[in-house]
């Protein structure tokens, strides 16, 4: 059975450690120094709306997943920062029974669209759990 559990600053280290190990791997192959990770949870975790959750099985975290809370004009929105698995995980159903925790929990807050950004590449995960592409493109510029 898979838990959600809202983290909080004790889980930064943790949250880190596996996001340096989940990020060295394919699709990201990105080298994240354990520091760069913490300030990037940290900032996860703090400010209005911001909330973060842990993966979790009876005994250990095995993954975890963070964004924010928006309102639009119309309906409020949770909009996806990151999702992470470890890798011993992977390809099992956990980021799919985290994100469908993670919608009754929303449901139950009024909150009525998810959004997030995946890599352009590897968005079959997000498919197969209800997501459709939008009208919104994502831009970025290098300075």
């Amino acid at each position: 059975m898979l838990f959600l559990r809202q983290c909080d600053k004790s889980d930064v280290k943790s949250a880190a450690q596996m996001l340096c190990i989940v990020y060295s791997e394919l699709p990201q192959n990105e080298s994240w120094q354990l520091d760069r990770a913490e300030k990037r949870i940290e900032m996860y975790i703090s400010g209005e709306g911001r909330r973060g959750y842990a993966l979790t099985t009876e005994n250990e975290t095995i993954g975890y997943l963070f964004g924010r809370k928006d309102f639009l004009a119309d309906k409020d929105v949770f909009y996806v920062d990151e999702l992470f698995v470890h890798p011993r995980y992977q390809r099992k159903g956990c980021g799919s029974l985290a994100m469908g925790e993670l919608e009754r929990e929303l449901k139950k807050e009024g909150v009525s669209r998810i959004e997030l950004h995946p890599i352009a590449d590897d968005i079959s995960f997000y498919k197969k759990n209800g997501f459709s592409t939008s009208s919104y493109v994502y831009l970025e510029k290098e300075i």
